[in-house]
């Protein structure tokens, strides 16, 4: 009955020095469990932002597309041709009209054919204007002259204008995330990573933004392309009919005439040079090849000329010759 106190003493002594052990163990490993989840969980937000991006992006999209499409984006160009009396005068107009509207003008050009008192002077210049007021910049060009020719074309950027500005937000919001990640992490290998994903989503935003402006300008402003010339004849808008095709085909004949002259003119110095050098070379070959067929003893007679008969002493014509006269006869015989 004694040693039953003494067995349950050791017994417990055992469990106990079994139970702190094991206490000791769970808690350094729990410590690194801790420390592993942690970053693991860091690198995971890493990874992680690329595939939260794509949701929030068409979430956006959806939304963004809903919204727009109560209101078209339209891009308006148009281009016209002006005849006029004076082409320095109708361009300063064009000047004070696109700044009057609210544009500006994006190019410039006036040539003067001073050479040739027929030639008309011509010009083109191009401006750009609010796209609400181009049907009114239009009719006021069509008061400085003789308006012959006006094209105005419309395109649609709904479609391109959506998708873009989608684009933009999820890329701006995925920039964000990557921001807040960056002011959170503290270990040096995350903040390296999360650096090198943040410049390059930063290069895709401002790409996107880019486009974005670009079709907020196309929509906002329209472009108009001038033609002015004091000849109607220049703008290659002639009327149909026989006088248009007369006029057509004399400026094609002029034109071939002109593109002839241009390329005899071009080849003329290549020709003077090659005479220069030619000519001479030739007239020294042929004066070579004479004194090569020419005998020691003097020049030979010229084959194929038939040789001269010697002269002759001319003989009398008996047949026409007068009779001598008669002598008497002699007695004597």
């Amino acid at each position: 009955m004694t040693h039953r106190p003494t067995t349950h003493r050791i017994a417990g002594l055992a469990l106990a020095g079994l139970l702190a052990l094991g206490l000791g163990a769970c808690s350094g490993g729990g410590a690194s469990d801790s420390a592993g989840a942690a970053a693991a969980a860091s690198g995971g937000q890493v990874r992680d932002m690329g595939a939260a991006a794509p949701g929030q992006s068409a979430a956006d999209a959806a939304n963004q597309a809903t919204a727009t499409l109560a209101e078209p984006k339209i891009a308006r160009r148009a281009d016209t041709a002006i005849v006029v009396k004076d082409i320095d005068g109708a361009a300063a107009q064009i000047r004070t009209l696109a700044a009057t509207a609210g544009g500006a003008v994006l190019n410039e050009s006036l040539t003067s054919g001073s050479t040739d008192a027929s030639a008309a002077t011509v010009g083109t210049m191009s401006i750009q204007v609010p796209a609400d007021k181009l049907d009114d910049t239009l009719s006021r060009l069509a008061e400085l002259g003789d308006m012959v020719s006006r094209n105005t074309n419309a395109d649609d950027v709904s479609a391109a204008y959506v998708d873009t500005e989608a684009r933009v937000k999820s890329m701006q919001a995925s920039v964000d995330r990557m921001r807040t990640l960056m002011s959170q992490a503290t270990a040096i290998s995350d903040i390296i990573a999360i650096e090198g994903e943040l410049s390059r989503r930063q290069a895709d935003l401002e790409a996107l933004q880019a486009q974005m402006k670009s079709l907020e300008g196309q929509v906002a402003m329209a472009p108009i392309s001038i033609r002015l010339t004091t000849n109607q004849v220049d703008l290659g808008v002639d009327g149909g009919g026989f006088l248009g095709g007369l006029k057509a085909g004399w400026t094609a004949f002029v034109a071939s005439v002109n593109f002839l002259l241009m390329a005899l003119g071009a080849l003329l110095p290549f020709a003077v040079a090659a005479a220069i050098v030619l000519v001479p070379l030739v007239m020294w070959l042929r004066r070579r090849a004479r004194a090569a067929h020419v005998p020691p003893g003097g020049p030979a007679v010229p084959t194929g000329v038939p040789a001269q008969p010697a002269p002759t002493t001319p003989q009398p014509d008996l047949a026409h010759a007068s009779p001598a006269p008669d002598r008497p006869a002699d007695p004597n015989s």
